[in-house]
């Protein structure tokens, strides 16, 4: 199995934390020891999607442990460190990293927004993936318009040379889905060359819920392909 995935998103708000929470959920029934991190976060509650991470996970890691870097403002890292004149200093949150992939059987790392939002002025989301040295999976709308945004994406992880696993369409709305959203997947592969793993529903069911988040991966999405050595 993968040591450890780099989940990022074509967006904010396209259901990072909504997965990434799944899944750790999904490899905690499989017995497996999950590690979950997410190196910066802003807006929200203070360490809100930490608290997330940790309860799906089961992880006995402080929330400052999973979180090294939580900014109050709704905004790029880079804006939010210099709003609160927090500047934002990556040494200790690859270390923190370094203790955690060490100590676990699987890591899983949450970006921030998409792959080019600046961490600081001149270092991005992009650039962190590439230093904790990860394969990403690739968070998409399942909805109109994720073409475009999901291949800009894929070709800005491509001229870094990261590894893409698959991308995973979420869905954002109730209701029946749109024809968009039954065909972009297929679209975005055969352009792309890059497998999509899978799209999950509408679903209620989150914090707590666990192991219906569980149930939910297992159903929709290709956990093999994404998870395989």
């Amino acid at each position: 199995m993968v040591r450890g995935l780099f989940i990022s998103g074509t967006d904010t708000e396209v259901g990072k934390t909504f997965f990434t929470s799944a899944l750790a959920s999904y490899l905690r029934s499989q017995h497996m020891d999950v590690g979950v991190f997410k190196p910066v976060a802003t807006g929200g509650a203070p360490n809100e999607d930490a608290e997330l991470l940790k309860s799906a996970s089961g992880s006995s890691d402080s929330l400052e442990a999973i979180n090294p870097v939580c900014l109050p403002d709704p905004l790029s890292p880079n804006v939010a460190a210099d709003l609160v004149n927090q500047p934002i200093d990556l040494d200790p949150v690859l270390r923190g990293y370094a203790r955690l992939r060490a100590r676990h059987e699987i890591t899983l790392v949450e970006g921030v927004g998409g792959l080019l939002v600046p961490i600081l002025d001149n270092f991005s989301v992009a650039d962190l993936a590439l230093e904790m040295d990860l394969p990403l999976l690739i968070v998409a709308r399942s909805a109109l318009g994720t073409i475009n945004h999901t291949l800009l994406t894929l070709e800005a992880a491509a001229a870094r040379g990261l590894e893409v696993r698959g991308v995973i369409f979420n869905t954002l709305a109730s209701g029946p889905p749109s024809k968009a959203a039954e065909t972009s997947p297929d679209v975005i592969s055969a352009i792309s060359g890059i497998p999509s793993l899978g799209t999950l529903p509408f679903s209620n069911c989150f914090k707590n819920a666990w192991s219906s988040m569980s149930e939910l991966l297992e159903d929709h999405i290709d956990l093999d392909k994404l998870l395989k050595p």
